[in-house]
């Protein structure tokens, strides 16, 4: 799969960012190598390795999963651009092949 130029000016228009010619360019070559490592990952064989067994010892004590929110949503959601009712308003998006 290759990142065309166009790929990466509809990805900052969705993202709302916007760049100059070179950093669109720049971003085209940091996305294709990206790519490329991620397929030279994926052609790794890991069919016999099995990850639960061999990524956590028995004896390893878990910590308790305790999620504290470092910003208020309110406080999140006031930097939006379009807000409602405390969330996000976000356009539609359509995504065509």
């Amino acid at each position: 799969m290759s990142i065309t130029i166009d790929d990466v000016k509809k990805l900052a228009i969705l993202s709302r960012l916007e760049f100059t010619d070179d950093e669109i360019k720049k971003f085209v070559s940091d996305l294709e190598a990206t790519l490329k490592q991620v397929e030279a990952i994926n052609k790794v064989d890991v069919s016999n390795v099995d990850l639960i067994e061999d990524t956590i010892d028995a004896d390893t004590d878990l910590r308790r999963d305790v999620v504290i929110p470092s910003l208020k949503a309110s406080e999140i959601v006031s930097n939006a651009p379009e807000k409602e009712d405390g969330a996000f308003l976000v356009p539609v998006t359509v995504v065509e092949d």
